[in-house]
């Protein structure tokens, strides 16, 4: 699973099944990976993730949302390795939280960009767009 898109795409999978299984991630998200996500709807600040933070942040969706999907829509390499993905996720609500309600489904266009460093994810940016809720 050397190449870049089928790390992206294990990543994904973990994430999707709500996987917090270290060893799992280990495969894919390098020691000193960061992941930073730009504000939203969601979140009003930026949001700095480290390798555990990931994982963390995967357990409380984990316990508030369920039926998580991302459907790509394009994919661009670039000539120095980076890649960007376009998609739209989506999941539901299992109970209250803030402005959440039980049953709502969440919607956001997202934009990842992912850096590589030793043939795992190194740096991801995440530009979260969510719909209205």
């Amino acid at each position: 699973m050397k190449e870049p898109l089928d790390v992206i795409n294990f990543y994904f999978s973990l994430v999707q099944s709500f996987s917090t299984d270290p060893a799992a991630y280990a495969t894919v998200l390098h020691p000193e990976v960061e992941q930073i996500e730009y504000p939203s709807l969601l979140h009003r600040t930026i949001q700095r993730r480290s390798f555990t933070d990931i994982i963390d942040n995967i357990r409380i969706g984990r316990e508030l949302l369920r039926d998580p999907s991302f459907d790509v829509q394009k994919t661009h390499i670039g000539a120095d390795g980076i890649i960007m993905i376009e998609g739209l996720w989506q999941a539901t609500t299992v109970s209250d939280a803030a402005a959440l309600l039980r049953g709502q489904r969440l919607a956001s266009q997202l934009c990842l960009i992912f850096e590589f460093k030793d043939g795992k994810i190194y740096r991801q940016r995440r530009y979260p767009c969510f719909n209205q809720f």
